[in-house]
C-alpha cells in the first residue's frame, strides 16, 4: 500500500529573529522551503500521519529558531493537506 502525500504549508511570525539566513537554512535541509515572495511562507510535502507532522514542525521550527538566535514572540499557522489552518503561539521558545 503507497502512502498518500499531503501539501505541508506553514506561515510563521517572529519577533526579533537574528539570523534569517541561518533560519532558512535549517528549514530548507528538513525539506521546507520558501513560498516565492513570501519572506516567512514555507511548503513541503509529507507522508507521515498528521500528529506526527506536527511533532516534526514544531521540533523543526524550534531548531532553526535556536540557530537563528534570540527571539521573543513565535507563531505559525499551519496547514496539512485538506485539513482546516491551525494556530500555534510560542513564548520564549528559545
Amino acid at each position: 500500500m503507497m502512502k498518500k502525500e499531503y501539501d505541508v504549508v506553514v506561515v510563521v511570525s517572529v519577533d526579533e529573529l537574528g539570523d534569517k539566513e541561518a533560519f532558512d537554512k535549517h528549514l530548507r535541509r528538513e525539506g521546507l522551503r520558501e513560498i516565492d515572495g513570501e519572506p516567512f511562507a514555507y511548503k513541503g510535502v509529507s507522508s507521515t500521519p498528521i500528529i506526527n507532522t506536527k511533532a516534526y514542525l514544531a521540533d523543526v521550527f524550534k531548531k532553526a529558531l535556536k540557530k537563528a538566535g534570540s527571539i521573543k514572540n513565535f507563531s505559525m499557522i499551519v496547514q496539512l493537506g485538506d485539513n482546516p489552518m491551525e494556530v500555534y503561539k510560542y513564548k520564549d521558545l528559545v
